[in-house]
C-alpha cells in the first residue's frame, strides 16, 4: 500500500511532458527564401521579422525537476515577404545551410515606430548638433518593392532624364523621378537564384539613349555577372552579357567612369583588376589601364576627389570595418564612423562582399566643393550589421576643413539607401534623387538640393 502510495504521489508530482507545438516550422527552404507554417492568424506581415532556431537539451529546475525550457541556438533571421492562407514566404540576407526543412521559426517582436514629427518645409534647415538636417524637397509615393538598385538617365533618347529601379529580380523604368506607381516598362533576369546587385546606365554605344548595366549573383553557377539591356519601342530588350560586375565613380579628374571587374572563383584572393568598361567594333570590354588605387580592391568601395587643387588627387574609399578613408601621396585621413553598409551583398567564401553605396564629389569655380556619401543604420542599435539588416540611413553632405572631412548637413532617410545620383531635373537646377527602401517591404524616391 505505501509503494503504491509513493508512486501515486510520484505521478502527481513530477511535471508532465508538454505537447509538441504543432506551429513554427520552416517548411521549405531555397536559395534565400525560407517557407514557415506561419500566417496572418499568427501575426505574419509583410516586413515582419524571423527567427530559425534549433533546439537542444532540455533545461531542468534543478530542485522541483520542473522543465523549464530547451536550450536554443540562433540558425539564422529574416523578414517576411509574402502571407498565404496556409504559409508565409520569408527572405533571409543571404543563402544559409544550416535553414533545413523541419527547424523551429518564430516572428520577431514588432518594433514600434517613433512618434511622429511635425512635417518641416521642404526647403527648410535645422540645426542639431554640429551638423544641418536637411529636409526633403519631394517625398514619392510608396512603391510596392523592396528596391536594391537605382540608375538615373536619358534611355529613349528624349532629352529627359528618367529612371529605373530594381527589387532582387525585376527592374523597373519610371518617368523621373518615379512619383507614380506604374512603371513604363519592366523587365526581369531569369533563372533559378539569380538576384540583382546592382544597377548602372551610361551610353557607350553612342547612340544618345544609355544603355542600362544590371549587374546580378547567380547562386546556381556561383558567378558575378552582368546583363545589359537597351530600351527599343518601350521595351527592355537584352543587347549583351558581360562576365563582370559594372559600376560607375569618378576617376583622378573628377570625370564619371563606367568601370568593371571580373570576381574570380578563388578562395585566397577573387578580385581582378578594375578597368573601365568601353564599346569596341560593337561589342563590351575591358580597357586599359587599371583604375583602382593602392589599397582598395573592391569596384564597390572608392572613388577619386581633387580634394587640394595643388596636390595630387585624393583615393577615398571604404575600409573593411567601413570606415571612410582618405588617402593622399603622403597621409591619409579616417572617419570614426562608418560609412556604406549595404544590405546586398554576397557570401564568397569567407569573404562578404558589400555593394555600397555610391559616393560622389562636385566642384565648384574654385575647386572641390561637397562630397556625399550614404551611412544606412543596422537595426538593433547595429547588432544587425553582420546579417544585412537595416531599418534606417542617412545622406551626408562633408566638406574638407584641410585636415579632416566634416558634414556640412545631413538628411535622415525613412529607411536604407542602395543608391543616390545628382541630377539636372530642369536646366539650371539640379538635385539630388535618392533610392529608400523602407522597413516594411515598401520603397520610395526622394530628392534634396544640393
Amino acid at each position: 500500500m505505501i509503494a503504491l502510495a509513493l508512486s501515486a504521489l510520484f505521478l502527481v508530482s513530477s511535471p508532465s511532458q508538454a505537447a509538441a507545438p504543432t506551429r513554427g516550422y520552416v517548411v521549405r527552404t531555397q536559395g534565400t527564401q525560407v517557407w514557415l507554417d506561419l500566417t496572418a492568424a499568427d501575426g505574419a506581415a509583410p516586413g515582419r521579422g524571423f527567427q530559425v532556431y534549433a533546439e537542444g537539451e532540455s533545461i531542468k529546475h534543478p530542485v522541483t525537476g520542473e522543465e523549464l525550457g530547451k536550450a536554443e541556438s540562433k540558425v539564422g533571421e529574416g523578414k517576411i515577404e509574402e502571407i498565404s492562407e496556409k504559409y508565409s514566404v520569408g527572405r533571409v540576407p543571404e543563402p544559409n545551410p544550416m535553414i533545413a526543412t523541419g527547424q523551429r521559426a518564430r516572428l520577431l517582436a514588432i518594433v514600434a515606430p517613433p512618434p511622429p514629427v511635425a512635417p518641416v518645409a521642404p526647403t527648410s534647415i535645422r540645426r542639431v548638433g554640429e551638423a544641418d538636417l536637411r529636409a526633403p524637397r519631394t517625398r514619392g509615393g510608396a512603391l510596392p518593392f523592396v528596391v536594391t538598385g537605382m540608375s538615373v538617365a536619358d534611355f529613349d533618347g528624349a532629352g529627359k532624364p528618367q529612371i529605373v529601379l530594381s527589387d532582387e529580380t525585376k527592374f523597373r523604368l519610371y518617368a523621373y523621378p518615379a512619383a507614380e506607381h506604374k512603371p513604363l516598362a519592366e523587365g526581369a533576369v531569369v533563372g533559378t537564384g539569380v538576384r540583382i546587385v546592382s544597377l548602372e546606365a551610361a551610353d557607350l554605344d553612342g547612340d544618345k539613349k544609355a544603355e542600362l548595366f544590371v549587374s546580378a549573383y547567380n547562386e546556381q553557377f556561383r558567378r558575378l555577372e552582368t546583363y545589359v539591356f537597351k530600351l527599343a519601342a518601350g521595351k527592355w530588350a537584352k543587347a549583351a552579357d558581360l562576365p563582370y560586375l559594372v559600376r560607375a565613380h569618378q576617376n583622378p579628374k573628377g570625370e564619371r567612369v563606367v568601370a568593371s571587374q571580373q570576381i574570380q572563383d578563388d578562395k585566397t584572393f577573387p578580385f581582378g583588376a578594375v578597368y573601365p568598361l568601353v564599346y569596341k567594333d560593337g561589342k563590351y570590354e575591358q580597357g586599359r589601364p587599371a583604375l583602382n588605387p593602392k589599397r582598395a580592391d573592391w569596384l564597390y568601395g572608392f572613388t577619386y576627389a581633387q580634394i587640394d587643387a595643388a596636390g595630387e588627387p585624393a583615393a577615398l574609399y571604404l575600409t573593411s570595418v567601413n570606415s571612410l578613408r582618405v588617402q593622399f601621396a603622403n597621409g591619409h585621413w579616417r572617419s570614426s564612423e562608418g560609412f556604406g553598409q549595404s544590405p546586398i551583398r554576397v557570401r564568397w567564401y569567407d569573404k562578404m562582399l558589400e555593394f555600397h553605396p555610391p559616393m560622389l564629389s562636385t566642384y565648384g569655380d574654385k575647386g572641390f566643393s561637397t562630397f556625399y556619401v550614404v551611412r544606412n543604420l543596422a537595426m538593433l542599435g547595429g547588432l544587425a550589421n553582420p546579417f544585412g539588416l537595416f531599418n534606417g540611413g542617412e545622406l551626408h553632405a562633408k566638406t574638407w576643413t584641410g585636415v579632416a572631412f566634416e558634414t556640412a548637413w545631413k538628411a535622415d532617410l525613412g529607411g536604407s539607401s542602395p543608391g543616390f545620383a545628382l541630377v539636372e531635373a530642369e536646366p539650371g537646377r539640379k538635385e539630388l534623387v535618392v533610392a529608400v527602401a523602407g522597413s516594411t517591404g515598401k520603397s520610395a524616391v526622394w530628392t534634396f538640393d544640393p
